[in-house]
């Protein structure tokens, strides 16, 4: 170290980055495993949904698979920032487990093997039964 560094290393502060991987390239490793994949035609999302949609796979292995699809399709909220809430007291408006029970079988049933366009209106609330305030137009005949 040099008296002019300060006992920083690297690129000062405010100077562009110059080399590397352009944005959106995938790495040695990364892209040699893609390769691999294809060659062999497997797909893993594909071969997690064809898992969790079978039958004989548990509960608690198909909310871990639709977990991990869907952090890679749906956003993801962003904390609001509290200073006057400590994040280790407990927080009432934390969901019960109740709540949490519910959510995964509505999970389950919106995006499992046996899913029709009944239950699009069902909610966890409901039980999976289609919600009563959205009513169905009168049949015409």
């Amino acid at each position: 170290m040099n008296a002019t560094s300060g006992g920083r290393r690297g690129r000062p502060p405010g100077l562009a980055k110059t080399g590397g991987r352009t944005r959106g390239t995938p790495n040695r490793s990364t892209a040699a495993l893609q390769e691999k994949l294809a060659a062999l035609g497997c797909d893993p999302t594909e071969e997690l949904v064809k898992i969790a949609r079978d039958p004989k796979t548990e509960n608690g292995t198909k909310v871990s698979i639709f977990s991990l699809l869907m952090r890679h399709t749906s956003p993801i909220p962003k904390p609001v920032a509290d200073s006057s809430h400590d994040l280790g007291s407990s927080d009432e408006s934390a969901p019960t487990m109740e709540e949490v029970i519910k959510l995964a079988h509505y999970v389950l049933e919106r995006f499992g093997p046996n899913t029709s366009p009944q239950r699009e209106n069902s909610t966890p609330e409901t039980g999976g039964q289609p919600n009563p305030t959205d009513k169905e137009p009168p049949d015409e005949h």
